[in-house]
């Protein structure tokens, strides 16, 4: 597979090269470094911005990149021609981005009616491949620019647009807001992905760099219509110490990509209430480490048995605490997705803060308790984890912000695919109206505090959801089995209550987004 970098600082223009390259084996990545990748001046004459654009890039890519004259990159320039205001130049041409922070729909609605009303419009793409040392020496040039147009008008009213989630490019923020495609009658932003194709600016210009790389033999014929390997879903196993940010990064994941998540520590805490029951003196710490020593697959075959429902849904697991437990998941796991082993590390004073400020039920209030808790986690295998998968180390001793972006940079083309993915076949358990489904949603929309099973049976009756409501029902399923859903706890008055657990949360948003109770 072909890696093309996509010098760049738009995550739409990311998001659109990837879907454009869904059909090729063509890789698609984001600038290694983390500083601008190139100066684009601010000139209206295309040809010379490109070729000044272009050997800044080189330069940069040069001094970021190991081998780069054999590597290839892409650079992409949109421009808008307005043909009422372009009679002497074409307006506002390549300058679009800058054009698009100076105004808003009423300034250019009064500039249009002001000449003459004319709304006709043009946009335009290039997209600039910059060649390898043997193309280069071959062709006599640096790069070749591939372009595409496509045609329309300026919406006569301006439209209220939300961005689709899959196809961030057609959004509120670009000219695709206020561009018509010739035969539509409301902007590109607001088409189904199917129409949108049909009038994509872009697309044109990535078919012919396609064609043009698979003529100089760098896309193989036996495989050039391949489409799955570049939108596979892919399942993350996320390691770490405590308050590294693992739930964090996975309620990122949950909430913009709509993965799965599992908590290994709610599976040891079911097989630590089957086993204690939940007034037991019995540190979970304590638990946990030898019954790790004693079944390392413990918590891992009730996970796997748990996903045994999951065909192509994106699934993440947090908290593998030994390397046994991930050695264990990657030899089992028997479901349709690549696995890519995490660990986010962080700075042992700055997790303790984070201890601290989020004040959960297990919260450690001095630092040489902390430390003791690491060492037993490290001794389970932590330690390990990192070493063999440091190829997934990420780093999170700064804004939450710069995390994600490391982690989108990364793994951008495996959260795609997750997101394109993700609705083939829902499980069955999150398609009927279950006691058990009614329990969680009533608790994901009731989170400020535990419920004890007549509280939940009040809820439930609240929520006039048509199902059986009765507390001796309610307690009945709780007092069946323990489920992997809930933190159990007992209030002052010695009752037990109940919470949604990290897997009971990402049940609950589920059953939020895909189930009408």
């Amino acid at each position: 597979m072909l890696e093309l970098t996509f010098i760049t600082s738009s995550k739409e223009k990311i998001s659109h090269a990837i879907y454009l390259s869904r059909d090729y084996p063509v890789r698609i990545s984001k600038q290694k470094n983390y500083g601008i990748g190139y100066v684009e001046p601010r000139i209206g004459s295309r040809e010379e911005l490109i070729k000044r654009s272009v050997e800044d890039a080189i330069l940069r890519f040069e001094k970021t990149t190991k081998n780069a004259n054999e590597k290839f990159f892409i650079i992409e320039d949109t421009s808008v021609i307005i043909d009422e205001l372009s009679k002497k130049a074409e307006y506002p041409g390549v300058d679009v981005k800058y054009w698009m922070r100076e105004n808003n729909f009423l300034s250019i609605d009064k500039m249009l009616k002001k000449a003459g009303n004319n709304r006709a419009v043009t946009v335009r793409s290039d997209v600039i491949l910059v060649l390898n040392k043997s193309l280069s020496d071959k062709f006599k040039k640096k790069y070749l620019s591939f372009t595409s147009f496509s045609k329309g008008h300026i919406v006569e009213k301006e439209v209220y647009i939300k961005t689709q989630p899959l196809y961030p490019w057609l959004n509120n923020r670009t000219f695709n807001k206020w561009f018509v495609p010739n035969g539509e009658n409301v902007p590109m932003s607001k088409l189904p992905i199917s129409k949108a194709d049909k009038y994509d600016f872009r697309a044109g210009a990535f078919k012919e760099l396609y064609t043009f790389l698979k003529t100089q033999n760098y896309l193989k014929a036996d495989t050039f219509n391949e489409q799955l390997e570049l939108f596979e879903p892919v399942a993350f196993i996320i390691c770490g110490p405590s308050c590294a940010g693992k739930t964090t990064l996975s309620s990122f994941l949950q909430d913009k990509y709509n993965y799965y998540h599992f908590e290994a520590s709610d599976f040891m805490y079911l097989s630590y209430y089957d086993t204690h029951g939940v007034k037991s003196n019995v540190p979970i710490g304590d638990f946990a480490e030898d019954a790790l020593k004693k079944n390392p697959t413990i918590v891992t075959n009730q996970i796997l048995r748990y996903l045994r429902q999951f065909k192509h849904i994106p699934i993440l697991v947090t908290g593998f605490r030994s390397h046994l437990e991930v050695d264990q998941f990657l030899k089992k796991y028997r479901g349709g997705l690549n696995i890519e082993v995490i660990y986010v590390e962080s700075d042992e004073k700055i997790r303790f803060v984070r201890n601290l400020e989020r004040n959960r039920a297990d919260v450690v209030n001095s630092i040489e308790n902390f430390q003791r808790k690491d060492l037993q986690q490290f001794k389970m295998g932590l330690t390990i984890i990192k070493e063999r998968f440091e190829q997934g180390v990420l780093e999170n001793n700064e804004s939450l912000n710069e995390l994600y972006e490391l982690f989108e940079s990364k793994y951008q083309n495996q959260l795609l695919g997750g997101l394109m993915n993700y609705n083939k076949k829902l499980p069955e358990a999150f398609k009927r109206r279950s006691l058990e489904n009614v329990v969680i949603q009533v608790l994901y929309d009731n989170t400020l505090k535990s419920y004890t099973t007549t509280e939940i049976s009040h809820l439930i009756k609240k929520s006039q959801i048509s199902l059986p409501k009765s507390k001796n029902n309610i307690s009945r399923y709780f007092n069946q089995n323990f489920h992997p859903f809930y933190e159990i706890s007992v209030n002052a008055d010695g009752k037990i209550t109940y919470r949604l657990s990290q897997t009971g949360k990402s049940y609950g948003k589920w059953i939020n987004r895909n189930l009408s109770l």
